[in-house]
């Protein structure tokens, strides 16, 4: 199997074939792009011309047929418009849908998605998004308005029935499992699956990246290492895994047979509440050969409870037994990056589950710990950490989830506590997030465990990583803010591969040879140091607001969007008080505020761009500075409520290298006669809009 490969993300390849489509009698060219910054190739319907071959009046015979019927439209449209590069506040379908109409051809037809609410469906297309995940995604479920059940995850209730013991501990570390282990041996917080339903519901399968407003974010290496303190570096966790036999080779792991009657032993693993009962507790006159049998059936339990769990039920996989045999041997695994391997499977599976039982793997404990790190959403009450073990050295110090030792648990509803998650989620600007959680308080006055640190110089693998029949693609380059880093945008497209999606253990049962089967996955691992994302430009928020302005128009990063998007200025105040928001609130059970905030922002970033259209009509320089106050300040008001323009430009930065007034969207064009003095007041969107202070005597020209 190939390597998904790395799409160019400069110039754009079309790939067209043309075809008779039956009983239309109309010639029909398909187009495939490929889109700067995108991962999913789109594909588009256009009718070219019926087999009349009418000419459009204005068009050429030439023109019509022997040219790119698009190219043909684009530069009719530029000819005929008299608009240039001037901006147009009208959809381009709808543009380019009366484009046809004038020129007497059949109006375009796409192969476009319906978006939103039942009672507001937007045809809506996010290049970023493969209808192959995305047909059955919850986050498209939730915005055309379906209410979706909390999903369901193992909790760690009686994780501290299996007993530590000290004499496992350098056992454990020789097999590099020993720093999590003491992590948590401590206990485990409560999990707040409503908060991480919210959460996975943003999830998307084609970036491993949670889209969010405030850009995308994701787990990585870092956080795996910082958080369990597992190395990054070493071979890829895979191997063997034939079905056949396996009793008998648990028994030879733990020297005890498994009983076949034990519920949870079925074909994919052994039961925890087996293990607990029979291994709770190592014997004080054990021998070293029976302390050895203790410590696997704790690292058993580990890995089926916390590290690896399946979403199925309470048991762990006997697939890392030949990993575990040998203490040194494991000790050479690259521990961190299957964790996150598998945390990525379970979290593309889960995202598109929408059963009433519908439950969520992999390793939720690091995933809760990353998300009270960087979000605000579902984050406890912290107390203050009990004392730390008394240990020597430094290996032995607590991770970064020591922050976490004690807090709050949850106590909302799971049901009434998600739909005010996912409100919070959907109200999230860039101010609100802890990018860097690592560099913060109270973390640098924690002295971590040196295993916390080791692998520093490669967190920005771009690279696969393997567990078993699990290969899933780290790309930091999408979340380099997290790093510090310069957001680039468009975003380099990189495939995270259907193909690889889609092959599991249930699916391919006569593949038991993993490592084999991904071969070439593993040399791409091998040569990591050959991998990593290079950038030696630090983050700026002028530029994330590009991006942001970018970002928000190529995927879904609001769940709970705006009612309808008709103008308040052509409305009565009575034609918004009985709309399906309120009808739907009114009969419900909650109030979600995330939608009004959208519809708010959205009308002040309309009012924005009426105000910045009209200020090109006018050169007088009192109106011109009032028009600038006004706008500032509803461009203040907006970012506040998740909504920014869909375009940030710099005028001085573009007067000074281009000489060209003539701007997009969301730009002033400059009148010749205005002052510095005004020109900077409408150049002044490179500040932070979240930090702008206006005085409120300020208004009026």
């Amino acid at each position: 199997m190939e390597p998904p490969r790395k799409n160019k993300s400069s110039g754009m390849q079309v790939k067209e074939e043309v075809k008779l489509e039956d009983g239309n009698d109309l010639l029909v060219k398909r187009r495939r792009t490929e889109l700067p910054g995108s991962i999913v190739q789109l594909q588009q319907k256009i009718e070219v011309f019926d087999m009349e071959n009418k000419v459009p009046d204005g068009l050429s015979v030439e023109d019509s047929t022997g040219k790119d019927p698009m190219d043909v439209l684009t530069r009719y449209a530029a000819q005929n418009s008299g608009q240039g590069n001037s901006c147009s506040n009208e959809p381009a379908i709808s543009r380019l849908t009366k484009i046809c109409k004038a020129i007497g051809w059949k109006e375009p037809s796409y192969d476009f998605e319906e978006q939103g609410p039942p009672h507001n469906r937007m045809t809506t297309q996010f290049h970023l998004l493969d209808p192959h995940y995305d047909e059955h995604h919850r986050g498209r479920l939730i915005a055309e308005g379906q209410v979706l059940p909390v999903l369901r995850s193992r909790t760690h209730d009686r994780f501290l029935d299996m007993r530590y013991d000290d004499r496992y501990t350098p056992l454990l570390e020789r097999a590099g499992l020993d720093v999590v282990s003491f992590q948590v041996r401590r206990g485990l917080p409560t999990i707040n699956i409503a908060a991480i339903t919210a959460l996975v519901d943003r999830w998307r399968p084609e970036t491993h990246t949670f889209h969010l407003p405030c850009g995308e974010m994701t787990v990585t290496l870092r956080d795996s290492q910082k958080q369990l303190g597992l190395s990054i570096r070493g071979r890829p966790v895979t191997g063997q895994a034939a079905p056949g036999g396996w009793r008998q080779r648990v028994e030879a792991f733990l020297g005890r047979e498994v009983p076949t009657d034990t519920p949870g032993s079925h074909t994919s693993g052994v039961s925890l509440a087996w293990l607990r009962q029979s291994f709770g507790e190592c014997p004080a006159a054990a021998d070293d050969q029976t302390v050895s049998y203790y410590c696997r059936a704790w690292v058993l339990h580990l890995f089926g409870s916390v590290l690896f769990p399946d979403a199925t039920g309470d048991s762990a996989s006997w697939m890392f037994l030949p990993c575990l045999t040998d203490w040194d041997m494991a000790g050479g695994y690259s521990w961190a990056s299957a964790v996150l391997s598998f945390l990525y499977r379970q979290l593309c599976e889960a995202c598109r589950r929408t059963a009433k039982n519908a439950s969520l793997g992999g390793c939720v404990y690091l995933l809760q710990l990353w998300m009270w790190s960087h979000l605000p959403v579902g984050r406890p009450i912290e107390f203050a950490p009990r004392p730390w073990f008394d240990v020597v050295g430094l290996r032995l110090r607590p991770t970064a989830a020591y922050r976490w030792d004690q807090v709050q648990a949850p106590f909302a509803r799971h049901q009434r506590a998600y739909v005010e998650y996912s409100n919070e989620l959907d109200a999230l600007t860039p101010s609100m997030v802890s990018w860097q959680p690592y560099d913060e308080p109270p973390l640098p006055h924690i002295q971590l465990s040196s295993a916390c640190t080791t692998d520093e110089d490669i967190y920005l693998l771009r690279c696969p990583l393997i567990c078993f029949y699990a290969v899933e693609y780290h790309l930091p380059h999408r979340v380099a803010r997290q790093f510090g880093l310069r957001q680039e945008f468009p975003v380099e497209p990189f495939s995270t591969s259907v193909e690889l999606h889609k092959f599991d253990r249930q699916k391919q049962k006569k593949i038991t040879d993993f490592e084999a089967h991904h071969q070439v996955y593993i040399d791409e691992w091998d040569q990591m140091h050959d991998l990593l994302y290079q950038s030696d430009q630090s983050h700026t928020n002028y530029n994330f607001r590009e991006y942001i302005s970018w970002y928000v128009g190529v995927t879904r990063c609001k769940l709970k969007g705006q009612w309808t998007s008709a103008d308040y200025a052509e409305l009565e105040s009575s034609d918004d008080e009985d709309t399906s928001y309120d009808l739907v609130t009114r009969h419900g059970t909650h109030v979600e505020a995330a939608p009004i905030l959208d519809r708010v922002g959205n009308s002040m970033m309309q009012s924005v761009v009426d105000i910045e259209h009209f200020s090109k009509t006018t050169s007088d320089d009192r109106t011109l500075a009032f028009l600038s106050r006004l706008s500032r300040r509803l461009r203040c008001a907006a970012a506040r409520c998740g909504c920014r323009i869909s375009a940030v430009v710099n005028i001085q930065h573009t007067l000074q290298h281009h000489g060209d007034t003539s701007l997009g969207l969301g730009a002033i064009t400059v009148a010749q006669g205005s002052s510095r003095t005004t020109r900077d007041a409408f150049a002044s969107h490179k500040e932070d809009e979240d930090d702008i202070k206006i005085p409120l005597d300020k208004i009026g020209p």
